[in-house]
């Protein structure tokens, strides 16, 4: 089952959090994408699922070279190729692509050895709606105003802290480009559910910070979705903020 109103609503923001000096989170909405800056508020867009849309975000490598400029390459790559992805192989193939042309650009330039990004989101289309991912990024399905989470993340399981909040480790298992000589495999599959309300796709810099219980109240207090997505940004922020933060909030129309 697809998107059956043929249209849905994005709300979107990446900012670069209060310790980083660059944003290596990367946007692509549809033919939009966004990289290389942080906004100032959240922005909201309505979308045609005429044809297939992609919306996701990735999430350089930090502490690599050139994470920007994978991350950036991540989200034009899926931008060109959306409309021509017919389902969850296409989708699959493209990530892999992605990966040999990042990892081909790191070996001819030197300076870039070892750049990476995550990615995670959806491939909209008429008959199906598949979600996909590398790495630790998120995408969450969004029903009866709980966070379901549909993503599968390569990095090590961890517990909360003593205060209950989220912990997080540096490590993932694999990402598209970077240092890892085994095979890069995407997680993709189809979300199959039709009461879903919407889906929260982010960078650890959101998951890592605020855990998913805060974003539910988060998501079910807000009186519009782009006070939802400036809640959750500030959520991160306020306890410490040390990673870059980007978020999309879609919904059906």
């Amino acid at each position: 089952m697809g998107v059956d109103s043929g249209t849905v609503t994005v709300t979107a923001l990446t900012h670069r959090g209060a310790v980083r000096q660059v944003n290596e989170d990367a946007l692509v909405m549809g033919a939009l994408t966004v990289a290389g800056g942080s906004m100032n508020a959240p922005a909201r867009c309505l979308l045609p699922v005429q044809e297939p849309l992609v919306l996701a975000v990735a999430d350089g490598l930090g502490g690599h070279a050139a994470g920007e400029i994978a991350s950036e390459h991540a989200v034009h790559r899926m931008a060109e190729s959306g409309p021509q992805l017919i389902g969850p192989d296409a989708m699959t193939t493209l990530l892999t692509h992605i990966d040999d042309e990042i990892r081909e650009h790191s070996v001819q330039n030197e300076e870039f050895s070892g750049m990476g990004t995550t990615v995670a989101g959806l491939l909209l289309t008429e008959e199906g709606i598949y979600w996909f991912n590398v790495g630790d990024s998120r995408t969450y399905r969004i029903r009866d105003l709980r966070l379901e989470q549909l993503s599968e993340d390569d990095s090590p399981p961890t517990v909360p802290g003593e205060d209950g909040r989220p912990t997080s480790t540096n490590f993932i298992t694999q990402s598209l480009g970077g240092s890892s000589s085994t095979p890069m495999q995407p997680h993709v599959g189809q979300d199959r559910e039709a009461t879903a309300e919407g889906w929260l796709m982010c960078s650890d810099g959101l998951s890592d910070l605020v855990s998913n219980e805060e974003m539910e109240q988060i998501l079910a207090a807000a009186v519009s979705d782009e006070a939802a997505v400036r809640e959750l940004w500030q959520a991160a922020m306020k306890v410490s903020g040390r990673d870059n933060i980007s978020i999309l909030l879609a919904r059906p129309y």
